[in-house]
């Protein structure tokens, strides 16, 4: 038993590695000419590579189930795992986009593909970034969803790093809902430092929505400090129980 879930890993990583290139470059390609079907080519390549390890997803909806919960900026707290970001983006509602820098949006083939599938913030260039706010206005009040990590980096331990107030920005600017969103899982598939991803069940849940109707740009730190309260519960407070 021990051999074979040794072999398991190496096995997954070629055929992980063998279809990545074409699969990725096509999506590029095709997104240059029509987004959406190469933002529908580029998820396609993301559920197949969770799939293909392992990565059981359950989704935990604490909104009310009978309404679709569109135009939301959905905000991750406490970010574990580089697997966050795959897990995260298939988990919510589409049509959907992501916010990511462009130092990961450089990374060979994975990262250009963030180009068709993402929104790309340079942040040396103030002028690029209010266009990307724009872009991300009109896609919120069109009924598409944002995903977002507040903290923009993983931890290596479980505590919380700063919250960044760019999800905030982006809500408020758009009148748009908030709904935070806890994973829990991805940290024992792919810890941090670690290489070889461990097939598991991860738990994605998306917390009651915040509205954001009638606030302004002043209001920003009031809801970041909302949803660092909320984090410090939900994510430090339950791993402080299970400890």
């Amino acid at each position: 038993m021990l051999k074979k879930n040794l072999l398991i890993f190496p096995i997954r990583s070629f055929i992980h590695f063998l279809v990545m290139v074409p699969w990725l470059s096509f999506g590029i390609i095709i997104g240059l000419f029509n987004n959406e079907a190469g933002v529908n080519i580029i998820f396609s390549w993301v559920r197949f590579f969770l799939r293909m390890y392992g990565i059981d997803i359950c989704v935990q909806n604490d909104n009310d189930s009978t309404k679709h919960l569109a135009g939301c900026v959905f905000t991750l707290l406490g970010q574990n795992s580089l697997l966050d970001g795959p897990v995260g983006i298939c988990a919510i509602p589409k049509p959907c986009r992501g916010i990511v820098n462009l130092e990961y949006a450089i990374i060979p083939f994975f990262g250009w593909a963030m180009w068709v599938f993402c929104w790309v913030i340079i942040r040396q260039w103030p002028s690029q970034a209010k266009k990307t706010l724009a872009k991300a206005k009109a896609f919120l009040q069109n009924d598409g969803n944002l995903w977002m990590s507040i903290e923009g980096k993983r931890s290596k331990n479980g505590s919380l790093s700063q919250f960044k107030k760019g999800p905030v920005v982006m809500a408020i600017n758009a009148q748009a809902k908030i709904v935070p969103v806890i994973i829990s899982g991805t940290k024992e598939c792919l810890g941090y430092g670690k290489w070889r991803i461990q097939s598991g069940r991860v738990v994605v849940r998306l917390l009651e929505a915040i509205h954001t109707n009638g606030m302004k740009y002043e209001d920003r730190d009031v809801l970041v400090n909302q949803l660092f309260a909320i984090a410090e519960r939900e994510v430090v407070g339950r791993s402080s129980e299970r400890a």
